[in-house]
């Protein structure tokens, strides 16, 4: 596979095409958070010593070698991209933030290759070692045992896997690797409540990608906070219904499950995880050409120009904080093997609460954030999604609590109690999430 060399923008986003390799030099190796978000002057290259340990076991003797290695602090960071470029979704936001990152660090030189096949990514790997890139990021669930097998047979290099978990990796994953990710179901819970607060069917609908533990857990946050609201407002509980993609990418099929969810089951307000704005654009020919208002959202980035008057408010993302910090570690020979999984607050230069009328909810901030809130949300609402967003910056509120569900246990569609009374779901269970609340009416798939 050869490495391209120009975006594959569609035609139907009208979003214009460019170079896809860059080197930036604009900004310096800083130290603490702050510093992610301030101006900074171009620091002096300088060499350090980067120690490898490579161990070799044979028939009769275990040989381990150790060899210093000088560095600068110029970094090659190689990118493996699911979707195209021009996605205006998943794809589209983490080259936002490998040119976020290009930006803040001096001497960085950066490449991808775009819409790589699960079943291809190590040779996509193979591709970008072969260019001398050293830093190789991989950017879905599905890259996550190809990436660890590449970095055990690379020790010397290293390498970054998005979504997925560094000890799940082909076992345990060797020390050149890490995890991270920039995680949503915050968001989504706060994306429910808004649902919740608008809908006049009483049904919320969910356009999904894959039945993965990720979008899975999304689903279920985004119900959970829809029926919160719905149910405070009425007295009933929410109607969910899910239509399954099967894929990341394919604005057809999910035309075709959006209309689906709004004429077969009267859902007026729509999430969705596929990588286009396909679904809100669906959502705004409803309510501008049939007379039928249906919501819907932004997902990694803002897409309100596709849906002007259906934008309810949606999850953003910026990765770049995060690829600036294993730029940081590679430039500087502080290399440590890592699991980062960023929530509401994380990267910020202030970490505490503000009150509710100073909130930031709706304003870009750290690694995962709201997008602009539409004042259709009635006011009284408004409050308690800026009240909730505050309080996750300090993990004193989580949506997969009692507390999120009207002071209730969580349960499944079966009626076995998943989270009781004082309980909230830790990392483990958010990360293998494997069945769906009780408020959702479809079945979850068989995989």
């Amino acid at each position: 596979m050869t490495l391209e060399k120009r975006l594959t923008r569609r035609k139907f986003l009208g979003v214009s095409t460019g170079a896809a390799a860059g080197a930036v030099a604009a900004g310096a190796i800083i130290g603490g958070i702050a510093g992610y978000f301030a101006g900074q002057s171009t620091a002096p290259t300088k060499e350090v010593t980067r120690t490898v340990t490579t161990t070799v076991a044979g028939p009769a003797q275990t040989v381990t070698k150790t060899v210093e290695k000088p560095v600068t602090e110029k970094v090659k960071a190689g990118y493996v991209y699911v979707g195209p470029v021009g996605d205006f979704g998943w794809t589209y936001s983490h080259d936002l933030g490998r040119k976020w990152a290009d930006a803040r660090l001096a001497n960085v030189e950066s490449t991808y290759i775009e819409s790589v096949p699960e079943a291809e990514a190590a040779g996509a790997i193979e591709t970008l070692l072969a260019e001398g890139y050293e830093l190789i990021i991989t950017t879905s669930f599905g890259y996550m045992d190809a990436t660890a097998e590449m970095a055990e047979k690379n020790p010397d290099k290293y390498f970054v896997h998005i979504s997925g978990y560094r000890s799940g990796a082909a076992g345990n994953a060797p020390e050149n690797m890490s995890a991270a990710f920039a995680e949503f179901y915050q968001l989504y819970y706060l994306n429910g409540l808004a649902a919740g607060a608008v809908t006049k069917t009483g049904v919320v609908g969910y356009v999904a990608a894959h039945p993965i533990p990720e979008v899975i857990r999304h689903i279920n946050a985004f119900v959970l906070g829809a029926n919160y609201a719905y149910k405070k407002r009425t007295g009933k509980n929410i109607k969910a219904y899910v239509n399954w993609l099967f894929s990341w990418f394919d604005p057809g099929k999910t035309r075709t499950a959006a209309v689906s969810l709004i004429e077969e089951k009267n859902a007026d307000v729509l999430a969705f995880t596929e990588d286009s704005p396909t679904t809100l654009q669906v959502a705004e020919e409803y309510t501008t050409q049939k007379g039928k208002q249906v919501w819907s959202l932004s997902h990694y980035g803002d897409m309100t120009q596709y849906g002007p008057n259906s934008h309810l408010t949606g999850q953003i993302v910026n990765w770049g904080p995060l690829y600036l910090e294993f730029y940081r570690m590679v430039a500087t020979g502080t290399w440590q093997s890592v699991d980062i999984w960023t929530r509401i607050g994380d990267y910020l230069p202030w970490r505490w609460r503000l009150p509710v009328e100073k909130s930031t909810a709706g304003k870009p901030e750290g690694t995962v954030y709201l997008a602009p809130l539409n004042p259709a949300i009635p006011s009284e609402w408004q409050l308690e999604i800026k009240r909730r967003y505050e309080e996750m910056k300090e993990l004193l509120f989580e949506p997969f609590s009692p507390e999120g569900n009207l002071d209730q246990p969580i349960r499944d569609q079966a009626g076995e109690v998943r989270i009781g009374p004082g309980e909230r779901a830790d990392h483990d269970m958010l990360w293998t999430m494997d069945w769906f609340v009780e408020y959702i009416e479809s079945e979850l798939p068989k995989v």
